[in-house]
């Protein structure tokens, strides 16, 4: 299944040609890969395509620019908290603001790449690892169960009390941008698997 990867860095020549991103490319065959030098070019792409599996390799610092990493993050996360995230730096750590510091490793599901000394493969691995984790995350299951019955994914999903309804697309994408409706969803399938699981291990009892 497909994905995409995102660079936001104003030190990486935009386009495929990039080095980095093409080593990468080579680990990650069924990555859909994009580079942004500008952030606020790199942001508006990222919001405009969160109803897909995306990981954000995201500068901490940019020059010329009036936004840096973290006001990227905090927009993006003003969106969605599902997204990965990985913050890259090529300065040493102690050069980042320590209330930058302490904002970031305080957001779920956000990862640190040092550009000076780690490697295409080490980011290679990186990503590896977020995609084991895409294998439990609701969201990401929901999506494989829609792209192996597409004819399902305009069928009625949930209504809310207030009347709204959404078929199995639209909740995916309530839960990618964790609308209210998209948690109360997830909390309920989840209960009733719970609920499930228990009243089958009492009927095996």
């Amino acid at each position: 299944m497909s994905f995409k990867i995102v660079f936001i860095d104003d030190n990486m020549r935009e386009g495929l040609d990039n080095p980095f991103v093409r080593s990468i490319g080579k680990f990650q065959k069924d990555a859909d890969l994009s580079v942004f030098k500008d952030p606020s070019e790199g942001l508006t792409y990222v919001l405009n395509n969160l109803n897909n599996q995306m990981i954000v390799f995201l500068d901490c610092k940019f020059d010329g620019y009036g936004l840096q990493g973290i006001n990227v993050l905090r927009q993006i996360r003003e969106k969605t908290s599902l997204l990965y995230i990985v913050m890259m730096s090529a300065n040493a750590i102690s050069q980042i603001s320590s209330l930058d510091i302490i904002e970031m490793i305080n957001e779920d599901y956000i990862w640190f790449f040092d550009r000076n000394n780690g490697t295409f493969t080490d980011a290679s691995k990186l990503i590896d690892r977020i995609k084991n984790l895409w294998k439990t995350r609701f969201d990401c299951i929901l999506e494989k169960w829609i792209l192996k019955h597409p004819e399902d994914a305009d069928k009625f999903a949930f209504r809310e009390a207030g009347g709204n309804s959404y078929t199995w697309a639209e909740m995916l994408k309530q839960l990618r941008l964790q609308t209210e409706v998209g948690k109360l969803f997830e909390g309920m399938v989840n209960e009733y698997y719970i609920y499930q699981l228990l009243k089958s291990e009492e009927s095996n009892g």
